[in-house]
């Protein structure tokens, strides 16, 4: 990669190039404007670094940027410690991608010089450009972590029981609506979904709950109910962990008994078969479209979801978006900002 440095402090401008590996990066540094356009003009580069002079730094970005071999150049200013907040936003606003601060450490500046590769490996891993289109509804099905949830939960199962499981996409074919099953909801209030996570067993499953998470084979079914419920608030804590590396925020609700009889919406399913033959698992996700509520907070109760924000007069946050409200906090918060004041929410799962 060749990296183009302009540094009229040669102190500095020798640093730099200290630190850049010259194995890996074939740097030239120059200490004035002209010399950086002629060095531009001869071979394009694929990172500018320049040091922002006291006036004219948006001028001279644009100028960088100008020369048909530096369009697609990478720009990393460098700035003084404490710079004005227009002057960064002028900066962004002529081309710069990125800045650091002075004094720069080494470190850091072979970071950001490795910006681009990182950003391009990045966006030839996405497969669905759409998920980050932020303008468009979000499509969870398209997530990483949607697409692998049944490996994510059977490996958090597999931790918590001791046993491994072997993954297959599809639905049991033998469960039927006597199966039981139980199922977390989990929220995206700012986008108005509900994804609702379900665990079904099988009669061999139920069995292996039983015997080996409860160590009773002759548990009664509201115990194995409890088990399964905790096996879905094992398997939404695996979506949402998994969730918060794509920068999606779950809220989870509480997990309760449920029914396989239906499932109203856009769902995928997996089948977790448990190792010697014990039985079956069934994950399934489902991801519904819930409208959100305007109302008072007077109206607030348990289960409420809120989609923004909550803020006092002078902008010091009360409660963050995405909280799911409790019985004590609905009834705090309807006091405290009394029936005159409306927000919105998701409905209670």
């Amino acid at each position: 990669m060749r990296v183009l440095l302009l540094n009229d402090r040669r102190a500095e401008r020798d640093a730099m190039v200290r630190a850049l590996p010259q194995d890996t990066y074939r740097v030239e540094a120059v200490g004035d404007e002209t010399a950086a356009l002629a060095a531009i003009a001869r071979e394009a580069p694929q990172v500018v670094v320049f040091s922002v002079p006291a006036k004219g730094g948006q001028d001279l970005a644009r100028r960088l940027r100008g020369g048909e071999n530096a369009a697609e150049a990478y720009l990393l200013a460098v700035v003084e410690a404490a710079p004005v907040n227009k002057e960064l936003s002028n900066l962004l606003t002529a081309g710069v991608h990125d800045f650091m601060r002075r004094p720069f450490a080494d470190v850091e500046l072979l970071e950001r010089v490795k910006a681009p590769e990182r950003l391009l490996r990045w966006s030839r891993s996405v497969s669905k450009p759409c998920v980050f289109d932020f303008s468009a509804a979000l499509d969870v099905t398209s997530l990483r972590s949607w697409r692998s949830l049944g490996q994510l939960v059977a490996e958090d199962l597999g931790e918590m029981a001791g046993q491994p499981f072997t993954v297959s996409g599809g639905y049991p074919g033998h469960l039927d609506a006597s199966a039981l099953c139980a199922s977390i909801p989990m929220s995206l209030a700012g986008d108005q979904l509900e994804l609702r996570l379900s665990i079904a067993a099988d009669t061999a499953g139920c069995k292996w709950i039983r015997e080996t998470l409860l160590g009773d084979g002759a548990a009664q079914d509201n115990a194995t109910r409890d088990a399964l419920r905790e096996l879905a608030n094992t398997a939404g804590g695996a979506l949402k962990r998994a969730a918060l590396a794509e920068s999606i925020t779950l809220t989870t609700g509480i997990p309760r008994d449920d029914s396989v009889t239906r499932f109203p919406g856009k769902h995928s399913c997996w089948t977790l078969r448990i190792a010697g033959d014990a039985g079956c698992l069934a994950v399934v996700g489902e991801v519904r479209t819930r409208s959100n509520e305007r109302i008072s907070a007077a109206q607030l109760t348990e289960g409420m979801v809120l989609a923004h924000d909550i803020r006092s007069a002078g902008g010091v946050l009360i409660v963050p978006a995405g909280s799911r409200l409790t019985a004590t906090s609905a009834s705090r918060l309807a006091a405290m900002l009394g029936p005159r004041y409306f927000l919105e929410v998701a409905p209670a799962a």
